[in-house]
Parts: structure tokens; C-alpha cells; sequence
């Protein structure tokens, strides 16, 4: 295994999690009301399913898929390269 990918992949849960927690505690101090807008997406194979709340929360959920399919591919590349 490569040491500098385990290491990255350490880094990116911690930073995870960090995100969690600081997202939390400022859900808590600023009261916890408002309107909850959400979304997601469900990749099955190539075709993804996005689902939202609002089209707004829909639009940012997709270029953020597309953004997510771009680097995920130029991983793989560089990854083949590698080998």
C-alpha cells in the first residue's frame, strides 16, 4: 500500500468528521429554527437519481455531482498511471 494515499485517506475522514462536529455546534448556538431544505443523489452506475427539496437545493446537488465525477475519474486515471 501506498503510504502517502493511507494518509490521505486518515486525513479526509478527520476532516470529516471535523465538519460533522463544527456543523452540530453551530446548529446549537444559533438556536436549532428555521426551514431544513435538503437533498441527494443515488449514483447507480452512471445515471444518477438526484432528489431535493427545492430546485435550487436540486441545481447545486447536480454540479456538485458533476464536480464530485470529475475528480473521481481523474483519480482512477492518475491511480492506473501509477500502476
Amino acid at each position: 500500500m501506498i503510504p502517502e494515499l493511507y494518509y490521505t485517506g486518515i486525513a479526509l475522514i478527520i476532516l470529516g468528521i471535523l465538519i460533522i462536529v463544527i456543523g452540530t455546534i453551530l446548529t446549537i448556538l444559533r438556536g436549532g429554527e428555521g426551514e431544513v431544505k435538503g437533498g441527494g443523489v443515488v449514483l447507480i452506475g452512471p445515471i444518477p437519481i438526484i432528489i431535493g427539496t427545492s430546485s435550487k437545493i436540486v441545481k447545486a446537488i447536480t454540479i456538485l455531482t458533476i464536480i464530485i465525477m470529475i475528480f473521481i475519474i481523474t483519480l482512477m486515471i492518475l491511480w492506473v498511471k501509477l500502476w
